[in-house]
C-alpha cells in the first residue's frame, strides 16, 4: 500500500506515469476510497459557501474522467484505461488533501483570500498532472495530454458554469 502511495506522489511530481501503476480493480477500488477520504476532508474542514451543489461538482468530476477514458479509448490503448484513471482518481484526491491542509493551515494565518489564492494554486496543479498520465497513457508528447486536460478542464468548468447559475 506505501508503495502505491509513494508511486501517486510520484506521479504527482511528474516523475512516473500510469504505466507505473497495476492495472487492477483493486488498485481503482483503493483510488475511489482516496477520493471519498479527500471530500470527506475537504467537506468538513473546509467551510464552503451553502450555495455549493456537490452533486453537480461529483457530475463534472466523472464528466472529466469520462472524456479521459473516451480520449484512451480511441486513441487504441482500451488496455491503459484502467491504470490511466486510477492514477488520474488517486492523484486528484492527492491534491485535494494538500489543498485541504494548506488551507486549514493557513487561513487562519493569512487570512481567507491569501491561503485561498495558494489553495487554487495547488489545485491548478491537477491540469499538468492529468495531461502528464494522459500523454503517457495514450504514448503522445506532454503538450498533448496538457492540450488534453486542458479541454476537460473547461469542460468541467462549462458544465458547473451552465447548470449552476
Amino acid at each position: 500500500m506505501l508503495l502505491l502511495l509513494k508511486t501517486f506522489a510520484d506521479i504527482l511530481a511528474l516523475r512516473k506515469g500510469p504505466q507505473d501503476v497495476p492495472s487492477s480493480s483493486v488498485v481503482l477500488l483503493i483510488s475511489v476510497a482516496m477520493f471519498l477520504l479527500s471530500s470527506f476532508a475537504a467537506i468538513t474542514l473546509i467551510a464552503v459557501s451553502e450555495d455549493t451543489n456537490y452533486f453537480l461538482t461529483l457530475l463534472s468530476y466523472v464528466l472529466g474522467l469520462a472524456f479521459y477514458a473516451a480520449i484512451i479509448f480511441v486513441s487504441g490503448h482500451a488496455g491503459r484505461m484502467l491504470s490511466a484513471i486510477s492514477s488520474i482518481i488517486a492523484c486528484g484526491a492527492m491534491i485535494t488533501l494538500l489543498f485541504v491542509i494548506e488551507f486549514s493551515l493557513f487561513e487562519p494565518l493569512l487570512g481567507r483570500d491569501i491561503a485561498g489564492l495558494f489553495a487554487t494554486l495547488i489545485i491548478f496543479w491537477s491540469v499538468p498532472v492529468e495531461g502528464h498520465i494522459i500523454a503517457a497513457a495514450i504514448s503522445q508528447h506532454w503538450f498533448v495530454g496538457i492540450v488534453i486536460a486542458m479541454i476537460a478542464f473547461i469542460l468541467q468548468y462549462g458544465l458547473q458554469s451552465a447548470i449552476g447559475a
